[in-house]
């Protein structure tokens, strides 16, 4: 039987996890334009329906979004795989502020893990793994869970946890 005490760890667990994840976002405010941008730098061309997919939007926000890009000379647009496809892919400008976008990313991460001693960075590395595993249901998730990711760090890092738990669900 949980005691009073676990149960408001637990409670605490859960609020403090809401907070952290509140300053986070607010401060990389990574919008629909920046997880376009990396998710192109990482993946390369992508035709809108995967590009839609990995970030989360539907199929005309996609195609507003890609006019944007391509206006402001970040995409543009190819011949898809197919003959009602079509491709995205960044131009160099697109790529050097794709990269700008993940430096910050990073940048302000590193920011907030700053007061961490490497040991417990090295802690919070794995309960997060632990926990971002249990997050994902499918490739798909996973995809759109890292959209924002500098999928070469996880590569030399052993593996990206989350590609990890969307492989063990047999997706």
């Amino acid at each position: 039987m949980s005691s009073d005490h676990d149960d408001a760890v637990d409670h605490a667990a859960v609020n403090v996890t809401g907070a952290l994840a509140v300053a986070i976002s607010d401060r990389l405010d990574a919008d629909s334009r920046a997880a376009a941008l990396i998710t192109l730098l990482e993946r390369d061309a992508l035709t809108i329906e995967w590009l839609r997919r990995i970030i989360g939007l539907s199929h005309s926000a996609t195609v507003r979004l890609v006019d944007r890009l391509a206006d402001d000379g970040l995409a543009l647009r190819r011949a898809g795989p197919d003959d009602r496809s079509v491709s995205i892919l960044l131009t160099a400008h697109g790529r050097r502020t794709a990269e700008r976008l993940r430096r910050g990313r990073e940048a302000t991460l590193g920011s907030l893990l700053a007061p961490l001693e490497p040991a417990e960075r090295r802690t919070l590395l794995a309960l997060a793994e632990k926990v971002l595993a249990g997050a994902v249901g499918g490739r798909w998730e996973a995809r759109l869970i890292c959209r924002l990711c500098d999928h070469g760090v996880c590569a030399g890092a052993g593996g990206c946890p989350v590609d990890r738990a969307a492989t063990e669900r047999g997706e």
